[in-house]
């Protein structure tokens, strides 16, 4: 009985790392299908991938192969759902916010539909119900408001800034 040895595909990040994957893992990434499909004939070079850290393709490596294990036990198991469910949820957990967008822009770039979802829904609770300060922090973004245009903004759509959860980061 002859066993076939998946083929390895090499991603190069931005950072110069190199990591040796599964052609099935590697197929999981939207970009690196893409260029397959444009590039029938390449080498066995190793794909550079200039938006992706080392820290991040490791995460989504792993992402990838979890996934592609809970699809290859049949998605008609509740279980094999749940544990998706539940794995997604630690991988939000296990992240800050600067590292959590971070792997978003990773996870754009590679076009990994699935975890982009995943990622963007935990982005969406982590600032739901925040204040415009928080949501600015979490982002990056500079207040280009003087303080009589906030002032004004504020006062005329009071009715947003009701509510709002305090923030605790």
């Amino acid at each position: 009985m002859s066993t076939t040895v998946p083929k390895k595909i090499t991603l190069r990040t931005a950072d110069n790392h190199e990591f040796e994957v599964d052609e099935a893992v590697a197929m999981e990434l939207g970009t690196v299908k893409t260029f397959f499909d444009e590039n029938p004939d390449a080498t066995d070079e190793p794909i550079p991938l200039p938006n992706v850290s080392s820290k991040c393709l490791s995460t989504i490596i792993e992402y990838c192969k979890f996934h592609l294990s809970l699809r290859a036990r049949g998605n008609d198991s509740s279980s094999a759902e749940e544990e998706g469910k539940v794995y997604d949820e630690e991988l939000i957990k296990a992240h800050d916010n600067e590292s959590l967008v971070e792997l978003i822009l990773a996870v754009n770039y590679l076009n990994i539909k699935d975890m982009l979802d995943t990622l963007n829904q935990g982005v969406a609770d982590r600032i739901k119900n925040k204040s415009v300060e928080y949501v600015r922090r979490f982002f990056g973004i500079e207040n280009d408001y003087t303080p009589e245009e906030e002032a004004e903004i504020r006062a005329q759509y009071e009715w947003a800034f009701e509510g709002v959860d305090p923030d605790d980061d």
